[in-house]
């Protein structure tokens, strides 16, 4: 199974960096989706949470406002001013 590179960064340090199976983030559109050999897109971030999925299934996600997201050949590159780690959820099962 093909898996995403991702690099996540805020314009402090490097959030998140590694491969993972999924992406979901806030556009300003609506929640964004992101799996391998999806076609090449950029988008403008909202509001919301970056949500990574990594390889073993944990995710990590962060409370962003602003920024953007670029795809390309399983390359994802996530922009954003400030990332606030999220605070755990409980709904879950």
């Amino acid at each position: 199974m093909s898996a995403l590179e991702v690099t996540f960064v805020s314009a402090d340090r490097t959030v998140w960096s590694g491969q993972a199976s999924q992406v979901v983030v806030p556009a300003i559109d609506g929640s964004m989706g992101i799996l391998p050999q999806m076609q090449p897109t950029l988008a403008i971030l909202g509001d919301g949470v970056v949500r990574i999925i990594d390889q073993d299934g944990h995710a990590d996600e962060r409370t962003v406002s602003g920024g953007f997201v670029s795809v390309d050949a399983d390359v994802v590159t996530i922009g954003v001013d400030d990332a606030d780690a999220s605070a755990p959820r409980t709904d879950l099962a």
